[in-house]
């Protein structure tokens, strides 16, 4: 989206028969602008052409997914393509899941994640969504480490640098079958109601990949309860279970990355005092 370009406008002029009176701004991010309009519709406009074709690739998965999840996915009733692109659709219910969680939501995130990776890799790559085996997830994730030695290790101490080359080691010995996940799978983008999961949102990052980085927030960000009940209703592994914890590990290092990106101080902080956290002792 051009900068100059009011996004109320924008609305207004892509999609001249909705009504509104509040406008409420609940992500200004790198890749999309996310509005709230009167608690009843999610507008989503994308800042870059490569983000366009993100958005898209989510409005013709969805549907796929929709009867085959047991929770709600967005159905994106309002798309504008040509010019500037963007895209709506009926807000879902829930919070963020953040508080409140017990076995319960575990047993749901278990059920979701299986159904979810159990989505036919073929029909998926029919759909346009990204595929990497495991040669090419080495390799991008290699070079995802390298920009973070590059940018990060600056900060960091000598020791703690030390023990990051331990977990940046990882990627050589990650092994898979490559499943459909939904690949930015977090407290942010999982919706609860009285700590059952009812909706997930947020799905451009949508790819063909390993399994076990949608699990790295479930299995280590939150309580030992709901991990547990994850990992039950789920069959997670040894070996899952490590990759799922290399994963977490990494989490904070591309909030750094994103703060220095963007000029903003406050992120590479709270990043890097994340990073010191996760690094193994």
């Amino acid at each position: 989206m051009p900068s100059k370009v009011d996004p109320l406008d924008l609305i207004r002029t892509r999609f001249p028969g909705l009504e509104f009176r509040d406008a409420r701004v609940i992500e200004d991010g790198w890749d999309s602008l996310v509005l709230d309009l009167d608690d009843e519709w999610i507008i989503r406009i994308p800042r870059r052409r490569e983000v366009e074709e993100w958005l898209n690739r989510e409005i013709a998965l969805l549907p796929e997914l929709a009867t085959r999840l047991s929770v709600e996915v967005p159905r994106y009733e309002l798309v504008a393509r040509n010019g500037v692109v963007c895209a709506g659709y009926r807000k879902l219910p829930g919070s963020p899941a953040k508080t409140g969680l017990n076995e319960l939501t575990g047993k749901d995130l278990g059920r979701f994640l299986a159904a979810l990776h159990r989505f036919r890799v073929e029909d998926a790559r029919a759909l346009g969504v990204p595929y990497f085996d495991r040669e090419g997830w080495q390799e991008r994730f290699g070079s995802v480490c390298a920009d973070f030695r590059r940018r990060v290790f600056p900060l960091l101490e000598p020791g703690e640098r030390e023990r990051a080359h331990a977990v940046f080691a990882c990627v050589e010995q990650v092994d898979f079958v490559p499943e459909l996940i939904h690949a930015d799978l977090g407290p942010e983008h999982v919706l609860c109601r009285d700590g059952r999961v009812v909706a997930v949102i947020d799905w451009s990052d949508a790819r063909v990949g390993d399994a076990a980085l949608d699990l790295a927030w479930c299995l280590n960000g939150t309580p030992a309860g709901v991990a547990t009940s994850v990992a039950r209703t789920y069959g997670v592994d040894a070996n899952l279970r490590e990759r799922a914890l290399f994963y977490h590990r990494l989490g904070p290092w591309y909030e750094v990355v994103y703060g220095l990106e963007t000029g903003q101080e406050r992120f590479v902080a709270s990043g890097i005092e994340g990073v010191r956290a996760r690094l193994p002792r």
